[in-house]
């Protein structure tokens, strides 16, 4: 679920969250709700170099909300990942065992523990607001810059405290965030410092406005994170806009596009300025599916340093086959993508996406990528997907590697 749609969520007045399942009442009622989402994965990687991983895990999450009083509410989630078979893979956060890394380490952990107070009227002004402290899921935007890593098995969570309003003014969402503690991926299981929980300094700004088919956000994200992985902080300020114009009843052009300038902050050893550009075009015509071209740069300053994104969601970005979660390194990274998602029967869903990438700085070819997903609900709490990458590197790009998951969802 976005931001946005916890945000939503929670400024409703207590007589719409009063709802709740009929079917479930003990589950879901006017006072709370649980939380159950179990994920079973199996995970095949090969990276050249490497031996075969073949990582069967279960994610467990589970938790309960109450729902609003009188603008109050709360949640509490614990997650666990399990494998039968932890030698079959290498997890990136015990010793190496000389296979190829698929990053879901065995763990149990409080996912998230947050209290809220939202409402739709501030001092008899219709602004709306929302404060929200504790450990928290925060996705902003595309989550290039900040998100939960919701392809892993533990995602990434925040300590922090969120505020949000409208100001009164319809469309705008304004927030504002600070960030204590980054619950990443490996926990504190992770072989280095950069890998491991960040102890965090970080502020994160952000203002988004809605116009009829179109979006515009500005933002600014602080970020310090002492000696913990002091390379990745950074000051990054960026625009965004996303939209689309109907070009007939059945055909649709949309667009997104944006542009960050970053640089080095507080104990960062680099000393650098790098930009950071995405633009997306789209052509969907209804009944048949859509086609569409992204190019991505992640910009390097001749290679003193590049665009960092540690909190970011990089499974997303630069191919399935998880050879850029570095951002390229740093000579940066230029990633040319095109995407053919047909409409498919049966209720699947699929896409697959062609990537190109080469360095920012100097400008080397390092490879190319075929990539492919299809997923498939088979009722109101059951799904499943399938994902592949395949990665072919080049004498300049990181080794050939392919990853196969086959995941089966169950979420209430």
């Amino acid at each position: 679920m976005s931001i946005l749609a916890l945000a939503g969520a929670a400024s409703a007045q207590p007589e719409a969250e009063a709802v709740g399942d009929p079917d479930l009442p003990w589950l879901d009622n006017a006072w709370y709700k649980f939380h159950l989402n179990v994920r079973a994965r199996i995970e095949i990687a090969d990276i050249d170099g490497f031996q075969n991983s073949e990582a069967y895990t279960l994610r467990t999450r589970a938790g309960v909300e109450l729902k609003p009083w009188q603008g109050w509410s709360a949640l509490a989630e614990l997650e666990g990942t399990w494998s039968p078979w932890d030698d079959q893979y290498f997890d990136g956060a015990s010793n190496p065992n000389g296979k190829s890394v698929v990053a879901d380490p065995e763990n149990v952990e409080l996912n998230r523990a947050w209290g809220q107070y939202a409402r739709k009227d501030l001092f008899g002004l219709p602004v709306r607001t929302k404060v929200k402290g504790g450990r928290q899921r925060i996705i902003f935007d595309d989550s290039r810059f900040v998100g939960n890593v919701g392809w892993r098995q533990n995602e990434q969570t925040f300590d922090a405290a969120l505020g949000e309003s409208d100001f009164g003014v319809d469309g705008l969402e304004a927030q504002y965030a600070y960030l204590w503690d980054i619950r990443r991926i490996f926990g504190n299981q992770g072989p280095t410092a950069a890998s491991r929980d960040f102890s965090s300094d970080s502020h994160l700004a952000r203002a988004h406005y809605t116009m009829e088919n179109h979006e515009f956000t500005a933002f600014g994200y602080f970020l310090d994170f002492k000696n913990d992985s002091p390379g990745n902080s950074s000051n990054t300020w960026g625009v965004r806009a996303v939209g689309s114009f109907p070009l007939s009843e059945e055909l649709a052009l949309g667009y997104s596009a944006s542009y960050a300038f970053q640089q080095d902050a507080k104990e960062n050893p680099a000393d650098y300025d790098a930009h950071y550009v995405w633009a997306n075009l789209d052509l969907k015509w209804d009944g048949l599916g859509l086609v569409g071209v992204t190019w991505e740069q992640l910009g390097s300053d001749d290679g003193d340093g590049r665009v960092v994104t540690p909190l970011s969601t990089a499974h997303k970005f630069n191919g399935f086959a998880d050879a850029f979660l570095d951002n390229g390194g740093p000579r940066g990274l230029r990633n040319l993508v095109v995407t053919v998602a047909p409409a498919l029967p049966w209720k699947f869903k699929g896409k697959i996406a062609y990537h190109e990438f080469w360095r920012d700085d100097g400008g080397g070819h390092l490879g190319r990528e075929i990539d492919a997903v299809f997923s498939r609900p088979f009722n109101r709490y059951l799904s499943g997907l399938v994902k592949f990458g395949y990665f072919d590197g080049k004498s300049q790009g990181p080794a050939d590697r392919w990853r196969l998951t086959f995941d089966l969802n169950f979420k209430y």
